[in-house]
Formats: C-alpha cells, sequence, structure tokens
C-alpha cells in the first residue's frame, strides 16, 4: 500500500510541475513516506527523517505521520496522512516556501481512480484502505482507520490501464483484501470476476486476507481462483497457535478456523502457496502458548511465515499490558525461526524434476526471477522478463526454486491468451 502511495504522489508531483531527482543534496523538497507497524521500522523512519531533513526542506507522509506526528514534527515542515495524500502537491509547494501544514484529515480518496506513472511489469492496485478489525496490538488502524472500498471499474480500469502500458503481474493490495467491498454492496470475489473477464495472459496476486474475513467469502473465492491467472497465493496471518492468546490480540477467528480455512484451500487448489505471520512473545503468551505456535506451524506446513518479535506500539492496548522479558522473546524467536527454515525446504524439495509455468516478471542483482501459477519464486537466470516460460525445476533453497528454461510460450500482457494448461 505504502509503495502504491508513493507511486501517485510521485505522479501528482511530476504532473504539476515537479520533477524527480536522485540524490537528496539535489533536492528542493525531500518526501519521506514513513511506515511504522513495528518499533525498528519506527526507528529507521525517525532516523531517516533527520538525515533527510539536512538537505532540505522535508515532507513527512504516510502512517507514522498520521499515527505519530509528535516524532516526525522536529524534522518535517509538513506532514500529509494516507487519506490526504492527494494534499502532497500543495504540501511540497508550502514545504518549499519555508512554511509548515499538516494535512492530517480522514478524506474519502478513491487511490484506484489515480494513474501511476512510470509502469513497469508488475502494477500495484489498491482496492481498499482501512480495515474492520480491533487486533490490541496494530497501529495501522490509527493511521488508515475503517473501511473504504475502491469502486469496483475503478479498479478495473486501473488494472486494464496497467496492463496496456506493459504491466503483466498486478497486486491488489488493501489492509485487508477479504473484507473488500463489504461497505459497498460488493465484494472480492465479484472484483476478481470482473477482472477475469478480461483478454490477455496476465497473472494477479491478492493481499493480506484476514481468516475471518476469508472464511466468509471461502466458496466465492474458491471458485474465483478456477482462473489460472489469478494466482494460487493465499497470504493469511495466523499469528499465534493459541486460541487465548488470539483473544487477546482481538483476532476473530480460532486455530481451529484458520486450519479448516487451510484445508479447504489445499483440497480445492493443490499446490498453492501459504503465507501467514506469527507473532512471538505477545504479552501473556507461556511457554505452552508459544508452544502451540510452534505446533500448529508443524500441522499446517506454510510456505511463507512472517515471524516478528512482539513490540509495544503506542496508542494501542497490548502497549499497556505486562510485556515478557527481551531475552524470552529472542529465545522464542529463534526457535520458531528454526523450525520455519525446515519447513519452507520440505516444502520446495517437493517441486524438483516437476515442470512448470512461470512467468519471469522480476530482474534482480542475481538474475531475472518468475513466479509459478502458485507465486512460488523460480530463479531463471538470463530469461527475459515479461515472458512465460515451460521450466524444469532443478535445485531449490528455502525461499526459492532454481529452474531451468525448457521453451519460451510467448508474451505475457493484456492481448496475448496462449492457451496452456498450468502443471503448478
Amino acid at each position: 500500500m505504502n509503495r502504491s502511495d508513493s507511486q501517485i504522489m510521485e505522479t501528482l508531483l511530476r504532473r504539476s510541475g515537479w520533477r524527480r531527482v536522485w540524490r537528496p543534496e539535489e533536492a528542493d523538497v525531500l518526501i519521506l513516506n514513513t511506515c511504522n507497524v513495528k518499533t525498528p521500522t519506527e526507528q529507521r523512519m525517525i532516523h531517516r527523517a533527520r538525515v533527510l531533513s539536512r538537505h532540505g526542506p522535508l515532507v513527512a507522509t504516510g502512517c507514522m505521520a498520521k499515527s505519530q506526528p509528535e516524532l516526525l514534527r522536529p524534522h518535517a515542515r509538513v506532514l500529509v496522512a494516507p487519506r490526504s495524500l492527494d494534499s502532497i502537491v500543495e504540501g511540497a509547494s508550502l514545504a518549499l516556501r519555508g512554511e509548515r501544514a499538516e494535512f492530517l484529515g480522514w478524506r474519502r480518496i478513491d487511490k484506484a481512480s489515480y494513474e501511476r506513472d512510470p509502469i513497469d511489469l508488475v502494477g500495484i492496485v489498491p482496492i481498499a484502505e482501512g480495515c474492520l478489525g480491533s487486533c490490541t496490538y496494530c497501529i495501522t488502524k490509527l493511521a488508515r482507520g475503517g473501511l473504504t472500498s475502491f469502486p469496483v471499474e475503478s479498479v478495473v480500469s486501473r488494472v486494464r490501464d496497467f496492463l496496456m502500458r506493459g504491466a503483466v503481474e498486478i497486486w491488489l493490495t488493501a489492509e485487508d483484501t477479504g473484507i473488500y467491498g463489504w461497505d459497498i454492496g460488493s465484494s472480492l470475489p465479484a472484483l476478481l470476476k470482473a477482472i477475469s473477464e478480461m483478454d490477455g495472459e496476465f497473472r494477479v496476486r491478492i493481499g493480506m486476507m484476514t481468516p475471518n474475513s476469508a472464511l466468509r467469502i471461502l466458496d466465492d473465492l474458491l471458485e474465483s481462483l478456477r482462473d489460472p491467472r489469478i494466482y494460487r497465493f493465499f497470504h493469511l496471518p495466523v499469528q499465534s497457535g493459541s486460541n487465548r492468546i488470539l483473544r487477546l490480540m482481538g483476532r476473530d477467528y480460532t486455530v481451529e478456523d484458520f486450519t479448516h480455512l487451510v484445508r479447504r484451500l489445499r483440497e480445492e487448489h493443490g499446490d498453492s502457496t501459504l503465507s501467514t505471520d506469527v507473532i512471538v512473545g505477545f504479552p501473556g503468551e507461556t511457554e505452552e502458548d508459544f508452544q502451540l505456535t510452534l505446533k500448529l506451524l508443524e500441522e499446517v506446513q506454510p510456505d511463507v511465515v512472517n515471524l516478528s518479535r512482539f513490540g509495544p506500539r503506542p496508542g494501542t492496548p497490548a502497549a499497556s499490558m505486562p510485556q515478557l522479558p527481551a531475552t524470552t522473546i529472542k529465545r522464542r524467536s529463534k526457535e520458531a525461526m528454526e523450525v520455519i527454515e525446515r519447513i519452507k525446504e520440505r516444502r520446495n524439495e517437493r517441486f524438483l524434476g516437476r515442470e512448470l509455468v512461470v512467468l519471469a516478471s522480476e530482474v534482480t542483482p542475481k538474475g531475472t526471477q518468475g513466479r509459478t501459477q502458485s507465486y512460488r519464486p523460480v530463479a531463471l537466470g538470463d530469461a527475459d522478463p515479461g515472458y512465460l516460460y515451460e521450466v524444469v525445476i532443478e535445485d531449490f533453497r528455502a525461499n526459492y526454486l532454481v529452474g531451468r528454461v525448457i521453451r519460451r510460450l510467448g508474451r505475457a500482457g493484456l492481448t496475448l491468451r496462449p492457451e496452456m494448461e498450468s502443471r503448478d
């Protein structure tokens, strides 16, 4: 979402006569789009704001500008909240004139309607902002507020615009994609159906959804994913394997809900990729609670795990709960990571020798990387980005597969849709 916000602001500025430069000392105004979801990120943002402000007037945008403005005011002349990003041109102009201003409102902005420029192989399309949850540890809700879904026609128009300008992969993003449309009489499956009506051979990745929201749309969601152009990728943060801790976290589901959800997904879509999030060291977490989390990981065998050590965020209920010792949290994090790495290697080993269809969508310092239909990363060497390949998997690491190209199938995009049967 932050990357998408940055793209929108850059486009608005460029079309108002501003030009991007690549070194801070060349800038007339500097803009820092902040994130503060975790304490280390917050500290990094403060340091970055301090450094950038030495080069000229600073405009601070993003979540931290809304939820922790007091930490940025010593360094930034202008603050712009996520739901006020259409004020970025005015904010930059005021900063250039040496004035101070704050745009911290809660306006309803259709971010899907904004064009993004330039366009690369991956187009990021926000479908909603805010959430309906009440997690006791989350500071993002304080910054982005309640649910605002963007109209289906705006999202579809933006997807088509990205594809027409060369994108081959679309990321649909929101704080919780599973609740998309609940405030406007629509739904995520309805949106996916509308996108699927486009011709072409492209891919769509659905962003994170909470288990409870996924359960409410599960049957229709599974039906939507029968379109092979939608990645079989599910980001479902479980956070803990203990129902007691989930209640303390304010998570509106149980461990049993989560395991039922995973079972249904894998029954319907075989080698789909399961990504989840886990927090260790939440206030009140006992050794038994922690072992339940490890047990859950071993049971569901997730392909990707975003592991976090709990850190209290200001203004959240969890910040006032009795905290665990840092040494305990560190030990549990290390133990959990060892389990996670073993699981990831086992999950990837299954693909050795298999032939898969892979979309090459990213160029890294080590070569081209592609994605299988289940969004599993594959190192492709010097393959041309933007093309579909038939690949045999010859090696693997914990975080990716290593493939050898058998043949190139064709250019991906809006106008090409080769008839092929995915083997993934």
